[in-house]
């Protein structure tokens, strides 16, 4: 089976990051849509993620699927973005001008995307609930056993 991904790395940037920020899209690397579109979005929406592709659902996957998947795109790339692998080992960038954030200040802003990712995917869920007859594939019993809780690299 061909894993589709959902999102561009040009949608990831327009939806989740701020447009007054460049960033290549390369940085969007397709793994990390295709890990977040199994970790996070899959358990949510159960059978009816199979379906997201069909023409039927592309307002909502336009609407509410992709703003989620991007946020939490946005969070799985964060550490990326802090040291990048080279020749030396893990590099960290250095400007005359700028200042690498602090790991505190990382671990903000990945909680933020990941909070952000978490409310639009409820939205998401509860639309889908809201107009059940539009979404047969969708189980409503499925919202209650897809809530993970994650700390410190824990699933509980």
């Amino acid at each position: 089976m061909e894993f589709i991904r959902l999102i561009t790395p040009a949608e990831v940037l327009e939806l989740a990051f701020p447009s007054n920020q460049y960033m290549p899209e390369e940085m969007i690397l397709p793994a990390k849509i295709e890990t977040a579109q199994y970790r996070f979005l899959k358990p949510a929406l159960g059978d009816l993620y199979a379906c997201l592709t069909e023409e039927r659902f592309e307002l909502f996957l336009d609407r509410f699927v992709k703003p989620a998947l991007a946020y939490y795109v946005r969070y799985l790339i964060i550490d990326d973005l802090c040291a990048l692998p080279g020749a030396a080992g893990l590099l960290q960038a250095e400007t005359d001008y700028a200042e690498s954030a602090s790991e505190k200040n990382m671990e903000r802003m990945k909680r933020q995307a990941k909070e952000d990712a978490d409310v639009l995917l409820r939205q998401a869920l509860e639309y889908v609930a809201e107009h059940a007859e539009q979404f047969p594939e969708y189980d409503v019993e499925q919202e209650k056993s897809y809530k993970v809780c994650m700390k410190g690299g824990f699933i509980f």
